[in-house]
């Protein structure tokens, strides 16, 4: 009733998405923490800590990459949910801040992701004792990281969770779903900007840019994928599930009625939402239990 008409007022330019970032990036909150335990410089790519002090002797970490369509989004904009999932796992989360198109197109935003995973190894965590987790254009990522870990015959991670992921670039599916029912939170003329700013050039079916053309591997880690039945990247996430099925990958697929895109950012308010991160909490006690 509120959001979407609002967005789809919002023309889809570089100004419109300038504001986003200005919203979400937090730039001087994290420039205020540089000097504490919550924010890290000290790795490849400078991210933030959520639960660490509760957590502080914990071997395990869940290893968690924003979404904002590669161009916008920080740590500070998905601090609440990494602390509602830490609380659920009882595991410090954290959140790379990796570069952003357009300043940093593709394939910069997966070089930080994997930097940063790296960097995680290198503090002294296990592949087997961390859980990637990743929204929207972060689960794009999320995988990216999988698929690269396989090529290189690396230990994986002890699991994967998928929110709202956006693994299809290609617009046909999401222009169609969007005609006949208006995603409630996400505007499409965004999500196409979002795609021309991060991968300009770069052929839509392209694996590197759109995750759901990868060739799934039974040795690939357990997944978690959740999705809300009234987003416009369900086609994608629905075909990724099903590939997941034909090649042996482990995974649990839950498509929730009615919820919208990374509907659980909004757990205070939405009860399913509360439900969907008890449930992703769940999921990454028993990955890391083995």
């Amino acid at each position: 009733m509120f959001v979407r008409p609002a967005l789809d007022k919002m023309p889809a330019t570089d100004v419109s998405l300038g504001r986003l970032r200005a919203l979400t990036s937090g730039a001087g909150r994290a420039a205020a923490l540089e000097t504490t335990n919550d924010w890290s410089s000290d790795g490849p790519v400078p991210g933030l800590w959520v639960g660490r002090k509760r957590f502080f002797h914990s071997d395990k970490v869940i290893f968690h990459i924003h979404g904002g369509g590669f161009t916008f989004g920080s740590p500070w904009s998905h601090k609440a949910l990494a602390s509602r999932i830490a609380s659920e796992t009882g595991v410090p989360v954290f959140l790379p801040d990796y570069r952003l198109a357009p300043e940093h197109p593709h394939p910069a935003a997966t070089e930080d992701t994997l930097a940063g995973w790296e960097w995680l190894l290198s503090m002294g965590f296990r592949a087997e004792d961390i859980v990637v987790a990743g929204d929207s254009a972060g689960g794009n990522l999320a995988l990216q990281l999988v698929a690269a870990l396989e090529k290189k015959q690396a230990a994986m991670p002890a699991g994967v969770v998928l929110l709202s992921p956006w693994v299809d670039l290609d617009f046909t599916d999401m222009t169609a779903r969007d005609r006949t029912r208006k995603d409630p939170f996400l505007a499409l003329g965004l999500a196409e900007l979002c795609r021309r700013q991060y991968a300009p050039g770069v052929d839509p079916e392209d694996p590197a840019i759109s995750p759901i053309n990868h060739v799934p591997s039974p040795d690939w880690p357990p997944f978690l994928i959740q999705c809300g039945g009234e987003e416009i990247f369900c086609g994608g996430i629905e075909n990724l599930a099903e590939r997941f099925a034909e090649h042996g990958v482990r995974h649990e697929f839950q498509l929730w009625p009615h919820q919208f895109h990374v509907f659980q950012v909004f757990h205070p308010l939405v009860p399913e939402a509360k439900v969907a991160v008890r449930d992703i909490g769940s999921f990454v006690r028993g990955c890391l239990r083995g």
